[in-house]
């Protein structure tokens, strides 16, 4: 909302990006001696160079600018609002359209994620940041790409979609696997920090839905509601000791805590809070509110977090708003035993070679202690909808399913989070109307999502058209 940044994802054919002004995560890690790679998917910026991630802090780019690729053919089809239609390769290595790439899309990053592990000076650090489209959907045409010439596994799954979407899921374990091994066999793993983190809860349903479930959340992607906002994330290295922290954390905080993991801090005003020494000793977080969503835009809405309460208002039409999903959970058989699954992983397997091994009582302990506690067992019989003059409020730390809301006996604390979000609201920099420009279709570039545009100004970023 300070960029302009906030609301619906971008088009392939917006000139629109992160402004040029910010400085983002890898340009500060290379200020004190990092390499820096990206592998994957950007989606903040593709209409010029000047928002590509080359001149944005990386050394290097391998993957897709826009939001999501067909995992075979790495096509990206997008559709206007009046029916324009658009479709062109989205794999760039670099500046250059991977034309003749032939392999399923996640191995084709993963291994160049490995070939960036095994090429790397070790006296130098390393960031590597690998952001996988799985398990994005695809275009329409194959919303679900599993690896081809491979037997489906979890036969235990009943749903067909899901157990798709599940062999797609279990790729990008063995994915993860596969660096894991890399950092190992290049004597890097010891001193390395793994952070797993998604941007978001799953589409259940809807475009671009692709059968994951939020449940015991309320809601989906792109939705202010607790599935569509609050995923979980991991940080292991070998010296941290095994621990659940449930410290209230905003995505921005990713990038303050991490160049603090690395020895150094921010000196500039940011929203972002350090939240390293919290995490390494298990303190309380010390972010006491997070601003959830904000759209000033078609359905004006916003959500706010101050503490353990969630406020949300405005005009939730046509917001997925319901629970999602349980259909997708049925078995049909017993499911394999976690343990062993875990065991037996490609992670594991490189763990080994630190004399790293899974104690069971550990492993089931920890397991429980990420399960979500619904503590509030009131269930409203009729859900609440916010308006756009009476919304919704929730404890979240006692109701995280969203299920009893506290308007009518929480006005104190629902006048004070009001004004709160009035103050933020008064800061947004304003989106502005999509701009969709037709010398972004890739017809005119051989079917390729090239940059069409060269000369976007440092001063004007959001408003160039």
């Amino acid at each position: 909302m300070r960029t302009g940044m906030q609301g619906a994802p971008m088009y392939n054919s917006e000139n629109r990006g992160i402004p040029l002004t910010e400085k983002l995560l890898p340009a500060y890690l290379k200020d004190i001696g990092y390499d820096t790679h990206l592998v994957g998917k950007w989606h903040v910026g593709m209409a010029s160079k000047q928002f590509l991630p080359q001149y944005r802090g990386y050394d290097s780019h391998y993957g897709m600018r826009g939001g999501f690729i067909d995992y075979l053919s790495y096509q990206s089809v997008e559709k206007w609002p009046d029916g324009t239609l658009m479709f062109g390769l989205d794999l760039f290595d670099n500046d250059i359209p991977q034309i003749t790439e032939e392999r399923y899309v996640v191995d084709a990053l993963t291994d160049r994620s490995i070939e960036i592990i095994f090429g790397h000076n070790s006296s130098k650090p390393l960031f590597l940041h690998y952001t996988t489209c799985a398990p994005h959907a695809g275009n329409a045409g194959g919303a679900l790409q599993p690896p081809l010439y491979k037997n489906l596994g979890s036969r235990h799954v009943a749903h067909p979609d899901r157990r798709l979407y599940a062999e797609v899921v279990r790729h990008l374990d063995y994915s993860v696997g596969r660096l894991v091994q890399a950092l190992a066999d290049k004597g890097m793993l010891h001193n390395t920090f793994i952070v797993f983190v998604s941007d978001n809860g799953a589409p259940t349903t809807g475009l671009f839905g692709n059968w994951g479930v939020n449940l015991p959340f309320r809601g989906q992607k792109q939705t202010p509601w607790e599935g569509g906002v609050r995923v979980p994330a991991f940080i292991w290295h070998a010296g941290l000791k095994p621990n659940v922290w449930d410290g209230l954390m905003h995505i921005s905080d990713w990038m303050p805590t991490l160049v603090a993991a690395a020895g150094r801090k921010i000196n500039e005003k940011i929203d972002g809070i350090n939240q390293w020494p919290s995490i390494l000793k298990g303190q309380q977080s010390p972010r006491k509110e997070v601003l959830v969503a904000v759209e000033e835009r078609d359905n004006g809405y916003a959500a706010l977090r101050m503490g353990d309460y969630k406020l949300l208002i405005g005009n939730f039409t046509g917001l997925g708003s319901a629970y999602y999903g349980a259909e997708f959970l049925e078995n049909k058989e017993t499911p394999p035993d976690f343990y062993e699954s875990l065991a037996s992983s490609e992670v594991a397997k490189a763990f080994s070679t630190l004399g790293i091994t899974y104690d069971y009582g550990d492993v089931i302990a920890t397991r429980i202690a990420t399960v979500v506690k619904q503590i509030d067992t009131v269930i409203d019989q009729v859900p609440c909808i916010p308006t756009a003059i009476r919304g919704c409020l929730y404890n979240v730390k006692k109701d995280p399913a969203e299920s009893h809301d506290l308007w009518l006996r929480g006005q104190e604390i629902v006048s004070m989070m009001t004004m709160r979000l009035r103050s933020l609201w008064s800061e947004i920099v304003k989106r502005g109307p999509t701009e969709l420009n037709i010398e972004a279709h890739p017809t005119g570039h051989n079917y390729i999502w090239l940059t069409w545009l060269n000369n976007v100004t440092q001063e004007s970023p959001l408003n160039e058209k």
